[in-house]
């Protein structure tokens, strides 16, 4: 997984600094993200608290929390705009490179190359291979980098107000992280069975193209048909292991993370009625505990997807080293 994640880094380039940017954006995209939630809360707090004790409320706080959310939606719309126009076209103009580069490179090979290496092989990787780089790779990256370096933020912020809360929120993250490792070994373990099932689809398809004159001839359109119907049922069935072997795992994440909420909540409301934590500052701590896992929860997509993405770049580097 980190592996993988290297590898994204380093095949950015010269783009390296628009990724570092994105990341920082995306960081301050999800903070801004949180903000507003604490900020009603501790609103909501106020005038209950100031409710009980008899107390006028100040109503001008209520324009002024109101103005305080807005802006922050605004900057959270900010920064996630900069996060797509720094990070969203990196990886649409190296795929552009890489392509038209492995297209250069076919046009100067002898016709003999097609007969040693699989023209199924070569298919899948200029298409599936480069699509799933141009389509996931900086996504996947910017979801499992962010997603932590917010959760590292958020993390602080909790050691500074409340350690126990903090403890438990680090409990919650790494356990749910162990079952990531286990979603990217298994998305390791059968990329490269879904990248054959792939090539064998593709080199299925173009045998029965290329004989398809032959086969109307013979009236056996049904016969050469078997091998395309065998290849798709191979894909669906490695498919479906993947999805079932992803599950589990996925289901212990979550779980994780959810049971780490819930004891968030718990911790606050017994800080608050023992009063070593004030009752609008338990409010907020109660509506954020159900936000600050809120970008760890896609990353077990990432971990998943970064094992197929691997597999990918090592079709692309193989093809790469054939011309070059």
């Amino acid at each position: 997984m980190f592996r993988t994640i290297k590898r994204i880094i380093d095949w950015c380039g010269e783009y390296k600094g628009k990724l570092y940017l994105g990341f920082v954006c995306s960081f301050f995209s999800h903070f801004f993200a949180a903000m507003p939630v604490m900020v009603a809360a501790y609103t909501i707090g106020k005038l209950f608290l100031s409710t009980q004790n008899g107390v006028v409320f100040a109503r001008k706080w209520i324009g002024l929390s109101f103005l305080c959310i807005l802006v922050l939606v605004l900057f959270r719309f900010l920064f996630d705009y900069l996060r797509s126009k720094f990070q969203e076209t990196i990886s649409y103009e190296l795929v552009a490179k890489d392509r038209l580069a492995i297209g250069d490179a076919l046009k100067r090979v002898s016709l003999g190359y097609f007969q040693q290496k699989s023209t199924g092989r070569i298919l899948n990787s200029i298409t599936t291979g480069l699509s799933t780089l141009e389509n996931m790779g900086i996504r996947m990256i910017d979801d499992f980098v962010g997603g932590y370096l917010n959760f590292l933020v958020i993390f602080l912020c909790l050691l500074c107000f409340s350690p126990v809360t903090a403890l438990i929120a680090l409990a919650g993250a790494v356990a749910s992280f162990c079952f990531l490792l286990l979603v990217s070994k298994h998305s390791t373990q059968n990329a490269p069975v879904e990248t054959a099932a792939g090539k064998n689809l593709a080199e299925s398809v173009l045998e029965y193209a290329r004989g398809l004159a032959t086969v109307k001839s013979f009236g056996q359109s049904g016969a050469s048909l078997r091998a395309i119907q065998a290849a798709c049922l191979e894909n669906r069935n490695i498919r479906l292991a993947i999805e079932y072997g992803f599950t589990p795992p996925n289901c212990g994440h979550l779980l994780r993370l959810k049971l780490a909420t819930v004891a968030l909540a718990g911790a606050a409301c017994y800080l608050g009625l023992t009063g070593a934590m004030e009752f609008p500052v338990m409010l907020m701590f109660i509506f954020f505990s159900f936000s600050v896992f809120g970008s760890l929860e896609p990353v077990s997509d990432s971990a998943h997807v970064l094992g197929v993405i691997d597999t990918a770049m090592d079709q692309i580097d193989a093809l790469k080293g054939s011309h070059w």
